[in-house]
């Protein structure tokens, strides 16, 4: 329980902080820095400072709040920032805590090459905001194509181009953000679901709509004034014959690799046709009436030669029709020339036949 006294410093805390707001326009603005405070306003800040820290070890965080937000309207000091922060984590306003962590560690960082003694501020404020961010939901968002005066709202909060940079503290749940450009016109508007821990990614693009047509014309009747270089002055792009390609020559290297499967194929024909003739050779003069057991596994290689050889004539040839036939087609037609040529396989007596026609 609180006595009597501390009741009445509390309250003499809060209408000394409450008659700071009031009278200075700028508020928490007219504290002065640590390294140009005067003694009178060092003692003071000091005091509030002590009370705070006084406040904060014995778990009274009212008034922790209360003598820290004191003392920085009178200095505005890195240690008081950190400690009001913890005070402010403690009371369960994780939120306002970690924004008071960011000042903290802002203002330390930039004093400690003068002061020491704020470096290990710096470095507090920073880990401790760490561990509230876990406890926190934030919105990274990204504007894309945003001009001069574009407004940002999130949750109905206008934001300062500056906060753009950095991730967005929004509470848990569905978070509407909002562009609008100078004259308050709507631009672009999404929503996005916060979680507990995590900095939803948001890009949203600002640039503005194309301007619609004039009412009662359509774009396509926009006159040859105002649309140089329109339908009526551009030809229709004719529709190329559905067998020859926009640019022959693109069918060359197909034709080159086509063709080169084709000549491999040939050669190990050639190869593995004689290797096959010469097992059967051998075999003829070795066993003219039959062969015995024994020589089965020649008989067996020799039928695998003979088998590979007819393959490889079979893709050798068909490689070589379809290779020279895209070499063909290729080749630039002559000026004024409308040259069609096709690929086509027909049936024969002994199987079928692969053949090239075409016309002028």
């Amino acid at each position: 329980m609180h006595s009597g006294a501390d009741r009445l410093r509390v309250l003499l805390a809060s209408c000394a902080l409450a008659g700071t707001l009031v009278a200075s326009p700028i508020a928490l603005g007219a504290s002065v820095s640590p390294l140009d405070a005067t003694p009178e306003q060092r003692k003071d800040a000091t005091d509030h400072f002590a009370a705070g820290k006084q406040a904060l070890s014995v778990g009274n965080l009212e008034k922790a709040v209360v003598e820290l937000r004191a003392s920085l309207a009178i200095v505005d000091s890195p240690n008081a920032h950190l400690e009001l922060a913890r005070a402010l984590r403690d009371s369960g306003k994780l939120g306002e805590a970690w924004l008071e962590y960011g000042r903290a560690s802002t203002l330390a960082t930039e004093l400690a090459p003068k002061e020491e003694r704020y470096a290990k501020t710096a470095e507090a404020a920073a880990d401790e905001r760490v561990d509230v961010e876990t406890k926190l939901a934030f919105v990274a968002v990204t504007v894309i194509g945003a001009a001069d005066g574009t407004v940002m709202k999130v949750r109905g909060r206008v934001l300062a181009p500056e906060e753009w940079k950095a991730p967005i503290l929004v509470p848990a749940g569905s978070v509407e953000v909002v562009l609008t450009d100078s004259s308050g016109t709507e631009i672009a508007r999404r929503t996005v679901s916060a979680s507990i821990g995590q900095t939803v990614p948001l890009s949203i693009d600002a640039a503005p709509p194309p301007a619609p047509p004039p009412p009662g014309k359509a774009a396509a009747d926009v006159s040859d004034d105002e649309n140089p270089g329109s339908a009526l002055s551009t030809p229709p792009p004719s529709e190329a014959p559905p067998s020859t390609p926009a640019n022959p020559t693109k069918l060359r290297p197909y034709a080159y690799v086509i063709g080169g499967v084709g000549v491999a194929g040939m050669a190990s024909f050639t190869v593995f046709g004689l290797l096959s003739n010469s097992a059967y050779n051998d075999l003829q003069s070795v066993c003219p009436h039959g062969c015995p057991p024994g020589k089965q596994s020649e008989i067996d290689r020799g039928k695998t030669e003979e088998t590979v050889a007819n393959v490889s004539l079979a893709v050798g040839l068909a490689g070589l029709a379809v290779g020279t036939t895209l070499f063909f087609l290729s080749l630039p037609s002559p000026a004024g020339a409308n040259v069609r040529a096709s690929l086509f396989v027909a049936p024969s007596h002994d199987g079928a036949y692969l053949g090239l026609r075409g016309s002028l």
